[in-house]
């Protein structure tokens, strides 16, 4: 059904997209729709077993579908570079690039290990930002090409004890407005994508206690993948994932940000 969608869509349309985070998540659910859609794919990930096993998995489906894989770490400098060797490349070249990868620790601020902060950043931040770079320098000179950048609600308020997940999600809402914008009119378009609570495995990895969360409003990673590729395929700057999470965002937009700041600390503190 998605991929019927896609193809109703204005263009630009992809050839082959590379997504980062490919293994779980949205990234997975990404890859899923877009094989679906007769998408070729470089499937990216450290998680080389399941990277393998999902590329088996979407070439059994898709018949002549082209799944590449490359196992990467992208805190690891020649991991980080390979990747975006594989970006820039002429040959079999990537015209769509999805900067999904990230991760997030819960916990006091100080009292947070400073590796993890440091994997945070080196995800989040740096290993988006080279490859969102790569990707552009790329699909200027060609005159086409996209790139979607996974957000977060969190991007809209300084979020305590995730205050550095909510830090970097900031940086790429603001990196994805401004490139937007950079690059209106030369056929190369950026969307991102600010999801809210999702099921995956992302929370299990990070640690965070969510039992005193509202159950409401959380997405299925295919719902919020679905949205993100028809937004982007309608070159659309910004979505924000879900009808619960439009209206916290609108919410968001309207409210005082000391307000914001004082109901999401005592959310926090009783969480």
């Amino acid at each position: 059904m998605l991929g019927n969608k896609l193809r109703r869509s204005r263009e630009p349309w992809w050839e082959r997209a590379l997504v980062t985070g490919a293994s779980t998540g949205i990234g997975r659910a990404m890859a899923v729709q877009l094989a679906a859609a007769g998408v070729d794919l470089v499937l990216v990930a450290r998680s080389g077993d399941r990277l393998e096993e999902l590329a088996a998995e979407l070439r059994a489906a898709g018949g002549q579908l082209d799944v590449e894989v490359v196992e990467a770490d992208l805190c690891d400098p020649e991991g980080l570079a390979a990747v975006e060797k594989r970006v820039e490349a002429e040959e079999a070249p990537v015209d769509l690039v999805v900067n999904n990868a990230g991760l997030g620790y819960e916990g006091p601020f100080y009292d947070q290990d400073g590796a993890e902060v440091a994997e945070t950043i080196g995800v989040n931040v740096v290993a988006l930002t080279r490859l969102t770079h790569a990707a552009l320098r790329t699909m200027a000179d060609r005159g086409r090409g996209q790139v979607i950048l996974v957000s977060s609600m969190a991007s809209l308020q300084g979020m305590p004890m995730t205050a550095v997940y909510s830090a970097t999600k900031a940086f790429i809402t603001s990196l994805g407005e401004a490139l937007y914008e950079e690059h209106k009119g030369t056929g190369v378009t950026v969307t991102t994508v600010l999801p809210g609570l999702t099921r995956t495995e992302f929370h299990q990895r990070g640690r965070w206690n969510l039992d005193g969360w509202p159950s409401v409003g959380w997405q299925s990673a295919e719902a919020v993948a679905s949205e993100a590729l028809r937004a982007a395929s309608r070159a659309r700057p910004e979505v924000v994932t879900g009808r619960h999470n439009k209206v916290l965002a609108l919410l968001s937009s309207k409210s005082p940000r000391g307000l914001r700041r004082s109901i999401i600390g005592w959310a926090a503190r009783r969480n």
